[in-house]
């Protein structure tokens, strides 16, 4: 099923909310409710409203349903979410501590990157997000730096961390070269995780936890639901999705437990440092092409219309669509429509684009279209979009160093392989009171 240009823009403001740590107040929270508030954790010297726990309770069961994984437990989706926002909270307080900032620079590029994968300026960015929510830019640009500077203490305290010996890159190298392919996997995980210091009895109840889990795994229960529910990792809220990773990124104690794993098949139970844990291969891929990059140049012409439907296409913008077969085609569309305001094609040259640049929504659409051709009309809330493509080259990234991409490899792994321990000492340091 297509979204409209709406829906795109509904799910990039779910996704800046949810990554937000700002105390939002939801619509529920008028001016009588506000006297209700109460402090439902504390951390450190901030606190966390119950409030904001509400809105990101709410954002968090929204951006799960649209993932297909219900939520069977409020109360336990709910601990989750305090749970984040806590380690949000610290991950945020240690970085102002050893000093870091994000540049305004850097947010602005952030900014035109996502205007430009919904095919928009920057000013059209400004006022949709604005439009829908009080401040929406601003608070976009806060969720950005929030981001920006948690990812950047990740880099200074657990990827920079991450040692690399001389040996571990030649060894990396030769697997490469014997290898002659390139794996990329993707993910699920499930960690019950175990305290530093660990006495038997925890120890034996948290591989009973594990157990238990696996049995229900089995039993055929939603490896993503469990996930949500009891995983103590820090990609819990996602469904424990690790996202994809070069076979040589994947920490080491999970390797042997996938080597041989069907897609969709779950590990036996895994014991590292930091707990115990199931691994779902979600998914896998051979990139053995990926030096090869795959970039598409598209142009915009915007149709002002107030009743624009994706589901009926009125058969006049079909065939016109159709009719374009080169640029002079496409540039003729101009004089065709006299009276729509210059600027609003102004910015019609959308430049090269990779596919993971281009809106998911049109991805597939535009890796199956011709050169010289264009899209059918998509329905957008200023009216019809004909998106015209007129070229597509193939680029190599053969230029890359070797060692420098088996240092960040390995640096990765490593990282994996230390995150949530480093979160855990996050924890562990700080004053933390739930009330």
């Amino acid at each position: 099923m297509k979204k409209t240009l709406h829906s795109v823009f509904f799910s990039l403001s779910m996704a800046l909310a949810t990554a937000s740590s700002t105390m939002l107040y939801s619509a529920s929270c008028a001016a009588n409710d506000v006297l209700l508030d109460k402090v439902v954790a504390v951390v450190n010297e901030q606190v966390i409203l119950q409030s904001e726990l509400s809105t990101k309770v709410f954002e968090q069961s929204q951006k799960l349903a649209a993932q297909n994984i219900p939520v069977d437990d409020i109360d336990a989706l709910r601990k989750k979410v305090l749970d984040s926002l806590i380690l949000e909270v610290l991950q945020v307080e240690r970085a102002k501590q050893i000093g870091l900032n994000i540049p305004d620079d850097e947010i602005n590029a952030q900014m035109k990157t996502i205007a430009e994968q919904n095919n928009m300026s920057l000013l059209e960015l400004r006022n949709r997000l604005n439009i829908e929510q009080p401040n929406g830019f601003q608070k976009a640009r806060q969720t950005i730096q929030q981001q920006l500077l948690i990812q950047k203490l990740r880099e200074v305290e657990v990827i920079s961390q991450a040692l690399v010996t001389e040996s571990e890159i030649q060894n990396y190298l030769k697997r490469q070269h014997l290898a002659k392919k390139n794996v990329q996997v993707r993910l699920n995980h499930i960690l019950i995780a175990l305290p530093e210091s660990a006495t038997p009895d925890q120890r034996k109840e948290a591989l009973e936890k594990i157990t238990a889990l696996q049995k229900r795994l089995q039993a055929g229960e939603e490896f993503t639901q469990l996930a949500v529910r009891y995983s103590n990792g820090g990609k819990a809220l996602t469904g424990g999705d690790l996202g994809w990773m070069n076979e040589e990124e994947v920490p080491t104690f999970f390797s042997e437990a996938i080597d041989g794993l069907k897609i969709g098949q779950v590990s036996e139970i895994i014991q590292s440092a930091s707990g115990f844990h199931l691994v779902k291969l979600a998914d896998k891929k051979d990139t053995s092409q990926a030096g090869l990059v795959t970039e598409y140049h598209l142009f915009r012409f915007i149709i002002l219309s107030d009743d624009a439907d994706r589901s009926r296409v009125p058969n006049d913008l079909m065939a016109l669509s159709q009719s374009i077969h080169s640029m002079q085609d496409f540039q003729a569309l101009s004089a065709k429509y006299p009276d729509i305001p210059a600027e609003v094609n102004a910015d019609s040259d959308l430049g090269w684009r990779s596919i993971e640049k281009i809106p998911s929504v049109i991805r597939e659409d535009v890796t199956k279209q011709a050169a010289k051709t264009a899209l059918p009309p998509l329905a957008t809330d200023r009216g019809w979009m004909i998106l015209y493509l007129d070229d597509i080259r193939e680029l190599s990234n053969a230029g890359e160093d070797e060692t420098q991409k088996a240092i960040q490899a390995i640096r990765i792994r490593k990282a994996n392989e230390m995150f949530d321990l480093w979160l855990r000492r996050l924890k562990d340091e700080a004053f933390i009171q739930i009330k």
